[in-house]
């Protein structure tokens, strides 16, 4: 044997070797459970976790027994089951087999006469412990003592670790995502931003003179924003552009792209040669939005402009269709297109 394969087989260093070859928990906890399941003669082990709420203790890894087998706990109810009191207690609970503190894993391993419950415990400068799940063991008989305990200890804290570290991944993984969609639509609106439609708007073009096709672009400017802020307060003002922009999102096509453009305007990028169409649609269904504290029917104006006929590039587009919009504004509200 050589001295490689002699030093892995050591639990905690396998353990440690596990956290360092990999990021996937549920790798991890099957390693550490299958190393703790080994430190006493027929030992079954078991890992349980928090949810993110802290309300359900759920078993996520097993050896040599299925983790479905073993049902999930409340998290709230200490004195129901030994995994539960580990965790609220923060401290390593014991279960006798008959006795007055009931295992759920005990119950799972009917030949075992005992079960060793270790909180998966970090301890931080001037904070409490904080606990991430239990280390269950079910022994033939009495729980281990000495060094078994101390290298299950050990396990514990190295699972203690793997779970921080993927929550604190998922973490920071929710947070990119926020941070992307933060990014790219607008907060009032959740629609696209201004960014992301200069980015949409130079891929449709591309792909329009790409594909020798047409793409329209219309302006929806709501009338009377203004006024609307000065008698109900920008509140107001502010749910009448929400309530736009769901209407405008609904009822484009999916192919089509709504951002919003300026305080009061919105332009929808739609391929294709439909854009009066489409904006005599959009306009249509901005008009049959229920009135709120503004009390008043909402309308918009639309400027409608199309490529290749108005202009190739995004600047000449956007160009034309505000002047279309002015003239519609000019109108008292109507859809115009450009000239």
């Amino acid at each position: 044997m050589s001295s490689e394969s002699s030093l892995t087989r050591d639990p905690l260093l396998s353990g440690a070797l596990l956290l360092a070859e990999t990021n996937d928990l549920a790798r991890r906890l099957g390693g550490l459970v299958r190393d703790a399941a080994t430190i006493v003669p027929d030992g079954v082990a078991a890992v349980y976790l928090l949810d993110d709420d802290g309300r359900a203790i759920r078993p996520v890894a097993a050896h040599p027994i299925d983790p479905s087998g073993l049902d999930p706990l409340d998290a709230g109810d200490g004195a129901a089951d030994a995994v539960a009191l580990a965790i609220l207690d923060r401290r390593e609970v014991v279960a006798l087999a008959g006795g007055t503190v009931p295992s759920a894993l005990l119950s799972a391993v009917p030949s075992a006469g005992a079960a060793l419950h270790l909180p998966l415990t970090l301890h931080r400068p001037h904070e409490d412990p904080e606990v991430e799940g239990v280390l269950a063991v079910a022994c033939p008989s009495a729980p281990p003592e000495g060094p078994a305990l101390e290298t299950l200890r050990g396990i514990a804290a190295l699972a203690a670790v793997s779970a921080l570290q993927s929550r604190f991944e998922s973490s920071l993984g929710e947070r990119s995502d926020w941070l992307d969609r933060l990014a790219h639509t607008d907060a009032l609106t959740g629609l696209a931003n201004r960014r992301t439609l200069d980015r949409v708007l130079e891929l449709e073009l591309a792909r329009a003179a790409r594909q020798r096709t047409a793409l329209c672009l219309a302006i929806f400017g709501v009338d009377g924003q203004d006024r609307v802020a000065r008698e109900h307060g920008a509140h107001v003002a502010d749910d009448v552009l929400r309530r736009v922009a769901a209407s405008l999102a609904e009822t484009v096509r999916l192919v089509d792209t709504v951002a919003r453009y300026g305080r009061a305007e919105f332009v929808v990028v739609a391929p294709g040669s439909t854009g009066i169409a489409m904006a005599q649609r959009a306009a249509a269904a901005v008009g049959e939005i229920e009135p709120g504290a503004e009390a008043e029917p909402v309308h918009v104006s639309v400027g409608v402009a199309s490529f290749p006929t108005h202009g190739t590039t995004s600047d000449e587009l956007l160009a034309a269709a505000e002047r279309a919009l002015l003239a519609a504004r000019g109108q008292g509200g109507a859809i115009v297109s450009a000239v």
